[in-house]
């Protein structure tokens, strides 16, 4: 394609912006020519909408092309290019999608696109001044976002520079390409499935901007955009836990989460969008909660612009981020400010129109527990917000021009997070308004039995295991740290085995109630739930899955043993920790087709005396980017993973250094992410509705 591609995907971006500008434009004048006289031109806007996602394909599937044909006259192919040889290359080759800044960008642009499209398609038939408002807004931010792509620092369809290309199309410039570290199975489907949360994440924000615009308060727009939100909220999710998998695997530091400032953009959304998704659920059955619903929207919708503000500005220094771009900056800055002032400020102005009885009776009520829910969520994410950005914040703030450790984000979230499932786990025991005790003694009783009995292995893991490996690790700790620390881990662990007694316990009951009451089987019955009460089992499977995640976190996350050694080169040469030896094997250095050069070291692993299989830890020096990367090798053994990093050699002894983290109940977070993800596919699993219905 050479430059005539760049051009051509240029043109395509451009064509994009100006139909959604007709979009914006046919919409708010078709509202004010009204029903009678302005369906054709709002129906101008829906087609507008659907150009937008067209335009945007072709941009999105000339950059996909020349990433497959290596078309280094792309400035953004020629720097996000695959040096991978492997069979999953060409994976790689269609991720230089986003890999970078300006692909990044343009891929969420699409996504938002797409979403757009899906609503305008839904709602055609009915061009309903709601459904017109809502689609209006989410071009709006298209356009914001098309802009910005038209800035030299995020435009993807740059041309290379002179001296880049070789006359036959070769790249004369070293050290360019994707980074190593993204060419990992998990960064395949990170970013696509995270920008897909936030693409969708518009959604929700702009309905509810639509709902202030209309004076409408009715439950409408929330059941026109409950299944989006809750599908972008599983995606949001679905990414979080691709990027845990991938730092674990990849990154070679022995952990899954180190509260770095994109980590957390990412996971800011998610934790205001459960508060949205309950206040959803308020909305729909007790037209309550309307108000909680509206800022949830607005605030949820600013911190996915903040996420990309903090990714692609540069002003919050991150590993993860790209350079520094003061448009950037002022765009996404623009944006969050906005969406705020907008649905807040425009909540209180239509005041009236949202007024709801959302006072309850008793603090043993489902009221007061999605109402806590959601203080908690907000708190906990206006937090770990504040404390993301400090490092940009002026000296003469709480904390500003400091960046803070992981351990001042954990001294927040393990107490947030135990208090949060604590009352999720609850939640579905109470009535509505005021639970009777006679009730709910007779609900609690028999969870209450099964946390017994679950929380006796729990703690049993936590004396045997967790506690020596905290024993070991912190000698030196305060006796109150050392508190502290035991304390929320028996609490947490009592805490899980509760959410996980109450969703099973919730199951078990239904499933009996139905087959008495339709003289079925159990298991019958039980599968008619799973099935056909998809919503409601999916609630269920996934506060199980969470209760399943905490039992893995308190594991994981606050009680890790940590060992290095410097072992003799020699074959024979053993090291222990406790419970475990391994003994060195030797090495193997192989070359692969790209130059890429690959050392791998052989350990055979036994405890007590019995062989338990073979650890092979390793380094990968990659050629074209002159980038060394450390291949941990990962072996679980029984309520423990063994994780095991070779470093290299030390320069003045020759002695190869490898680190050990033993890190207990790890796979309890991976189990219970899958089963939160099951649970939630099964909630927002499509139902049919009449057309009736859906008008």
């Amino acid at each position: 394609m050479g430059s005539f591609g760049t051009t051509l995907g240029t043109v395509f971006m451009a064509l994009g912006l100006i139909a959604s500008v007709v979009a914006i434009v046919a919409l708010i004048w078709g509202r004010q020519l009204g029903a009678q006289h302005g369906e054709g031109v709002t129906n101008t806007g829906y087609l507008a909408t659907f150009a937008v996602l067209g335009s945007l394909s072709a941009s999105v599937f000339i950059l996909v092309i020349a990433f497959f044909q290596e078309n280094f006259t792309f400035m953004y192919v020629a720097e996000n290019h695959s040096t991978d040889v492997s069979s999953l290359s060409w994976l790689y080759k269609l991720s230089g999608l986003w890999a970078g800044r300006e692909g990044s960008l343009l891929f969420w642009a699409w996504l938002l696109a797409i979403f757009a499209g899906y609503m305008a398609y839904k709602r055609l038939q009915v061009t309903d001044e709601l459904s017109n408002m809502g689609i209006m807004v989410i071009n709006i931010v298209m356009v914001l976002f098309l802009i910005s792509l038209f800035f030299d620092k995020n435009n993807p369809f740059k041309v290379s520079p002179a001296g880049w290309v070789g006359a036959n199309g070769q790249l004369l410039v070293g050290q360019l390409g994707m980074n190593p570290l993204l060419q990992h199975w998990a960064m395949i489907l990170h970013p696509p499935t995270l920008f897909i949360g936030y693409a969708g994440m518009t959604v929700p924000f702009a309905f509810a901007i639509a709902a202030i615009i209309v004076k409408d308060g009715s439950k409408k727009w929330v059941e026109l955009i409950n299944r989006v939100t809750v599908f972008s909220w599983l995606f949001l999710g679905l990414g979080i836990g691709l990027g845990a998998i991938w730092a674990y695997f990849e990154l070679s530091f022995g952990g899954y989460w180190a509260w770095d400032p994109v980590e957390n953009a990412s996971l800011l959304p998610w934790l205001t969008g459960v508060g949205l998704i309950h206040s959803f659920t308020v909305y729909r059955r007790r037209e309550g909660f309307k108000r909680w619903a509206l800022s949830l929207a607005s605030v949820t919708f600013a911190l996915v612009i903040l996420g990309t503000f903090i990714t692609r500005s540069g002003v919050v220094q991150s590993v993860h981020a790209f350079q520094q771009d003061w448009l950037s900056f002022g765009v996404f800055l623009s944006m969050i400010i906005a969406s705020l002032v907008v649905g807040i400020g425009g909540m209180w102005l239509r005041g009236e129109t949202f007024n709801s009885h959302d006072e309850f009776e008793s603090l043993t009520s489902k009221e007061s527990s999605y109402y806590f829910n959601n203080v908690l969520m907000l708190v906990a994410a206006l937090l770990v917000t504040y404390l993301t950005v400090t490092s940009a914040l002026p000296s003469w703030l709480p904390g500003g021009a400091q960046s803070f450790p992981a351990a001042t984000f954990n001294a927040v979230a393990r107490p947030v997070g135990i208090l949060y499932v604590f009352i999720m786990a609850v939640c579905p025991l109470l009535a509505w308004r005021r639970t009777a005790g006679a009730l709910f003694w007779k609900r609690v009783r028999g969870p209450l039995i099964a946390t017994v009995v679950l929380s006796i292995p729990l703690l049993w893991v936590w004396y045997s295991v967790l506690l020596p490996i905290f024993e070991r690790s912190s000698a030196a700790g305060s006796s109150f740290m050392t508190f502290v620390t035991n304390a929320e881990g028996i609490v947490g662990l009592i805490v899980a085995a509760l959410a996980v007694s109450v969703g099973v316990s919730l199951f078990v009951e239904g499933a009996r109630i139905r087959a008495k009451a339709k003289d079925t089987s159990f298991g019958g019955s039980l599968w008619h739930i799973l099935t056909r009460s998809r919503t409601q089992s999916g609630g269920y499977l996934t506060h199980i899955g969470i209760g399943v995640i905490l039992i893995g976190l308190v594991g994981s996350a606050m009680f890790v043993d940590t060992y290095n050694f410097n072992m003799a080169d020699q074959p024979g040469s053993t090291f222990e920790v406790p419970g475990y030896r391994f003994t060195y094997k030797g090495f193997a250095n192989t070359t692969r087709a790209n130059g890429d050069e690959a050392t791998t070291l052989n350990f055979a692993l036994t405890k007590n005396g019995k062989p338990v299989g073979t650890v092979s830890p390793g380094q990968i020096q990659f050629a074209r980017q002159q980038q060394t990367k450390n291949n941990a090798a990962v072996r679980s053994v029984w309520l423990r993973d063994l994780y095991v990093t070779f470093e290299g050699a030390d320069p003045a002894t020759g002695k190869l250094q490898i680190n050990v983290k033993v890190n207990p109940l790890i796979w309890f977070a991976w189990i219970g992410f899958a089963i939160m993800l099951l649970g939630t596919t099964l909630a927002v699993w499509p139902k049919k509705t009449s057309a009736a219905a859906a008008a």
